[in-house]
Parts: structure tokens; sequence; C-alpha cells
């Protein structure tokens, strides 16, 4: 039996963490995973374990372009000129138009939403959606201002420009050419304030939404109460859901996010959350708004029109309850849409790129086509389900993937996600002649392939993602970090609990790994519904460990059985509630042969 990834053991000043643990009473494990990730000392370490949002949130107006454009839109206000806040259809851009049109509607303003429709329209600020947005007013507004978008759009901005309307822009995307000519521009990726860095595109329109609030009040145009509770919760789901770092402001905002849940969470994500998890539950994480809301947030947008999800954000009153029941009942059926027909593609991205045969090997990337073009596969591919295809292809494979569906026209839309190690605009980049457009960040981008160059395309991109790897001394994503080694003796509730003071878990604060040495196996059997998972139980000098669950691993049955000599783990610390007492387990991440035998 191989280990599945190679696997690095993080480097932690040892007596920066005894300080730690001995100044805040933490469990040196615990001191061990903050030091290493950068929080070393006593008061960053407060501030980690205890994000304040009146003590450590930003000043907005230190944010390049915020305050412009605050004071451009309470000009608008003042002006009653009407405001069309231009969102995106994924669950980032839905959140981000609900946290700007709810700022501007509570301040006075006469702000009204639009989001594009995914086909045919396409992402971002595009002449088709825009021309439909004019179309569909009975005159043109006095601004427009964008949110999770507009940043690689300089002409659709002077289009605007010239028609009268005056066009602020809020994105968090990469910019992959000239800047658009707006009145304002608000972008981490083109200027930020230390720690926010790294917003996603609900938290530009926060940053902008607290400026509103705060210039509002020095010039005694607002005295009414803090917007920031019922703006904090679609926030602080966007963050997570657009798998943006949670460090810095991000965690701040979603720590904040989650213990404010039960207050400032409104009717519509209530009704959305008890529909979803079938059951109550008190206390959202991190993984309820990635793993539970946000998908189907998300697919309304994939499937259908993301306004759906848009107003289930913004039913927020008790009283209101009949309406977010439906509208979280017609999100569920989206989703419900959604997983079926995703799974149909997967499988045939599967088979086109030989992602279960024995041997599989993949130069460089992951690419595959479907649809009805030239390249077609043997049934049309879903553009709003293409970007999941490809998370599932990178996770399986462990490299960059590219998904790319022609319509009858021979028009391509790809999508691509890439892994630890890898950035996606720069392969694209270097692609860029076989497509007529792409944006997006280092992770996850979309992509329009030119009729014809889908074979010049794929030969580009995948030279592109062997030289990335090359230069990180292999294939980055194949990788596993191990945060330290514990001792049998040192699993435990109490640590596990611990352990979760670090959370939220995400992008750029993982769930701590911890490595185990020198186990035989005491038991191991196949359970789930197919026997897909594995329970094991591991044994070390006579000492039975708590019992593992290795997901998705149901193949390893024989190898762990026949084991010779002792193996290592690499597992997270879960906590078990069944039978109604709990009890800490292991997840098994993966399994090798012992390093010390």
């Amino acid at each position: 039996m191989l280990p599945k990834f190679k696997w690095n053991e993080v480097c932690a000043d040892a007596d920066a963490a005894r300080g730690l643990a001995e100044t805040l009473n933490l469990p040196l494990p615990v001191a061990r995973v903050l030091v290493s990730r950068g929080v070393a000392t006593p008061a960053e370490a407060r501030r980690f374990l205890n994000p304040s949002l009146t003590e450590h949130l930003g000043d907005p107006c230190d944010f390049p372009g915020v305050r412009i454009a605050a004071e451009r839109l309470w000009k608008a206000i003042q002006d009653e000129r009407d405001i069309v806040v231009y969102g995106d259809f994924d669950a980032d851009g839905v959140a981000a138009a609900a946290v700007l049109v709810t700022a501007l509607r509570r301040l006075g303003g006469r702000a009204e939403v639009f989001l594009p429709v995914r086909d045919p329209e396409g992402y971002g600020l595009t002449r088709a959606a825009l021309e439909r947005c004019l179309r569909e007013r009975a005159g043109l507004p006095g601004m427009l201002v964008t949110v999770d978008c507009g940043i690689s759009s300089p002409e659709e901005v002077a289009y605007l420009t010239r028609l009268g309307v005056e066009v602020i822009i809020t994105d968090h995307h990469e910019p992959n050419g000239p800047l658009p000519e707006a009145a304002a521009i608000v972008n981490p990726k083109v200027g930020a304030a230390p720690g926010a860095e790294h917003l996603c595109g609900a938290g530009v329109a926060f940053k902008v939404a607290h400026a509103l609030v705060e210039i509002g009040r020095a010039k005694g145009w607002y005295r009414g109460a803090s917007l920031g509770g019922e703006l904090l919760v679609p926030t602080g789901l966007a963050t997570v859901t657009d798998i943006v770092p949670l460090t810095g402001e991000n965690r701040l905002l979603v720590w904040n996010a989650l213990k404010y849940w039960p207050r400032y969470a409104g009717a519509g994500l209530q009704a959305l959350l008890a529909r979803a998890a079938q059951q109550t539950i008190t206390a959202p994480d991190a993984y309820t708004f990635g793993f539970i809301l946000g998908p189907r947030i998300n697919a309304a947008g994939r499937m259908e029109s993301a306004m759906t999800a848009f107003e289930l954000l913004m039913t927020r009153d008790r009283d209101q309850r009949d309406q977010a029941a439906a509208l979280a009942a017609q999100l569920e059926a989206f989703n419900g849409r959604r997983r079926g027909v995703e799974e149909r593609i997967v499988l045939a991205a599967r088979k086109q790129c030989g992602l279960d045969a024995e041997g599989a090997t993949f130069n460089g990337a992951a690419v595959v086509v479907g649809g009805d073009g030239p390249h077609a596969g043997e049934e049309g591919w879903h553009p709003g389900v293409i970007g999941i295809v490809a998370a599932r292809l990178c996770d399986a494979t462990g490299r960059p993937a590219a998904v790319v569906s022609f319509d009858q026209h021979g028009a391509g839309r790809g999508s691509l996600r890439a892994g630890e190690g890898y950035h996606a605009l720069k392969a694209l980049a270097d692609a860029s002649e076989a497509l007529a457009g792409y944006g997006g960040h280092a992770r996850a981008a979309g992509f329009h392939v030119r009729p014809g160059a889908f074979d010049l395309f794929k030969r580009l991109f995948c030279k592109a993602c062997s030289r990335q790897a090359a230069a990180a001394g292999g294939c980055p994503s194949r990788t596993l970090t191990v945060d330290g080694w514990l001792e049998p003796e040192d699993l435990t509730l109490e640590l596990h609990r611990e352990i979760q003071r670090l959370a939220p878990f995400g992008n750029g604060n993982p769930v701590p790994r911890w490595g185990l040495r020198r186990l035989t196996v005491k038991e191991v059997r196949p359970i789930g519904a197919s026997g897909q998972h594995l329970l094991c139980v591991f044994e070390r000098s006579g000492r039975l460990l708590p019992r593992g669950v290795w997901f998705r691993n149901g193949c390893e049955v024989e190898a762990l059985r026949s084991a010779q000599g002792p193996l290592d783990a690499v597992v997270e610390l879960r906590e078990n509630t069944s039978g109604g007492e709990s009890s800490v387990e292991l997840q098994i991440v993966d399994v090798g042969p012992s390093a010390r035998s």
C-alpha cells in the first residue's frame, strides 16, 4: 500500500508554540497550529480566537476607491436618481447584490437589482445582459453599480458612459486588460487595505455599505440604526461559498456571521436551512454555509434565474414565513435538478478523460468537452454545472481541470478549477491564442474557446499546467499537509473541542490534520450503501485508537487487511454524537507504510 499523497509536515517554532500554550492555556498541538499559520504572539492569538467587529474591522475608507464610490452613491441618493445594482448569477454575486441593495434602500436610495441569466447572456457585465437591463426599464438609470463583476468590461462601461449612465465598479476578480474608465473602482486585486486583500464580491459590497453609513452619519445624512447585522450573514455566507481565504477580514466576517446567525439570519435563509438540512441546526458552521446553503443559492442561477435566490435573501421578516418557505422549496427543487444533471455529466467526463481506467495519467491537466458543436460528447452538457464538474475532476485527478461545453453554433464556454500550487488565470493567459475571453481567480476561472480552436486550447493549456507543476517541483495538488504528530492518548474529545476554537475552517485555514505513527489494523470493514467507505480500528502497543472512517476508499479494504508491518495515517478529529453520547472519531485522510518501521 502506498499513500495517495506526499505528506509535508508543517514546521512551527517550538518556543513560540510553548509560549502561546502557557500564556493562553491552550493544548500544545493547538498552539503549534496557530504558530505555523502565522499567529505567533498572544495578542495575535487573542484576536484570532475572538475576532471583534468593533475592535478589528478596518475603516472602510482606508480601502482604495471606497470613499469615492460611497460619496458618488450618496450624491445619487440625494439627487433621487435611479440606481441599478448589477450583480452576478452565483451565490457571491447574489449575496453582494442583496447587501448593497439593502443598504441603499435603508439609506433612502431608489435601488433596484439586475442579475444576468447564465445562458445566453453569460458571466459579468456583457452587452447582451446590458441591453436586456436597459430594455426592461422605462428609462436609463442615473447610475449603475456592479457587484462581483465588471473589472474586465471596459467596453461595456464605455458604452454606458456614452449613454449618460454613471458607472461604479465593485469586484474582486483579476483584471485581465485595461481597467474600465468608471467613476470609481473598488477591487482588492487593484488595491486593498491590509487584511482585506482577499475579500469576495459580497465582502467588497459590505465595505461600500459600511462606508455609506459612516459617511452618512458624519455628514448628518443618516441617523438610523446600524446596518451591520442584517448585511453580515449574507456576506459571511458568500465568503465561504466563494472559497476565498478565511484569513484577515474574511475570517472576521465569517466568524461573526456565524456568531450572530440566530439574531440576524432572515426568514428566507432560516427556511432554506430548515428545508435543506431536514432537521433543526441551531449553530451553523462554515460547512453549513459552504455545502448546505451555498450550493442551493448557486443552483438558482445554474438552472434557471438567480432572482429566486436574491428574493430569498431579501425575505427577512418573520411575517414573511410563507413566502420564505415557498422560495426555499424552489431552491431545493433547483438543487435537485442540478445534482441529477451534474452526475450525468461527471460520469461522461470521467469516461472521456479515462479517469476510471487502470493506470490513468494526465498530461498536465484534465480537459474534457461536450455539447452540440464539433468535439461534442454523446449528450449536451448544461453550462450551469460545468464548473462543479471541473471541481470534481480537479479533486479526483489532483490537477487543474477544464470543462468545455459547445453550443450548436460551435461556440465553446468553459469553466476551470485548479488546486493548491496552480494559477488558473496564468494558465489561461498562456492559452489565450485559442480564447475569445477569460476571467476569474487563481483557483477558478471561466473562459470562451474560439470556434474550431478546442484542440489548440487543450494543447496550450496542458503545457501551461505542466510548466506550473514543474516549477513547483511536481504535482502540487497531490501533497498533504500534516500539522503535527499525535500520540494515542492525545486523541480526546477535549482536544477536538479546543481545535474547534480555530474555526471557521476553509480555504486558507484548513481543518488541522494529524499524523499517527506505527499503527496496526485491528478491524476494517466496508460501510455505506455500496461499501464505498471503510470503518477502521487501529491499535498501537496494545492500545485501541478511536474508530476511524475512511470515506470513498472502500477499494482499500483488502490492502489494509493484508498490510505487512506498521502503518502511518493522517487523520482529522471529529465529534461523533450517535447514540446520544459524544465521542471523538477519526476521519482518515491517507494511510501508508510507516516511515519508522
